[in-house]
């Protein structure tokens, strides 16, 4: 299989990877009664990390660094103003300006690059 097959299939690997870990984390944390729109930003940021890490034909290392900082980029975007929604549990801040969103979808994404930073270090990687 060609190079350029193999790259183009890692990036189909991490785009499936995005949108199932971020279906499956909102639906997740909202059937626990939580905010879905954190879990599902740091379930897919975790899932995007670690699944081009895993799917790089070479230099996995810069590729899941590389879908961090590209998914940075793009969460800042998407999230960056939100608000938390109008809840019971949520109260009084309803409406209110979090950075909650964003911040847990960064720490999927740092979480995944230290898995990735793992699955380096062991033997016969």
């Amino acid at each position: 299989m060609s190079t350029l097959m193999q790259w183009s299939l890692a990036v189909l690997a991490v785009l499936g990877a995005f949108f199932v870990a971020g279906i499956t984390g909102s639906l997740a944390t909202d059937m626990l009664g939580l905010w879905h729109i954190p879990g599902a930003g740091f379930f897919a940021a975790l899932a995007v990390v670690v699944t081009a890490y895993l799917a790089a034909p070479k230099r996995k290392v810069l590729f899941s660094c590389t879908a961090f900082v590209v998914g940075s980029i793009a969460a800042w975007l998407l999230l960056e103003p939100s608000s938390y929604p109008e809840s019971q549990r949520y109260g009084e801040l309803a409406y209110q300006p979090t950075h909650l969103p964003v911040a847990a979808t960064y720490l999927g994404g740092i979480i995944g690059l230290a898995i990735a930073g793992i699955l380096r270090l062991r033997p016969g990687a």
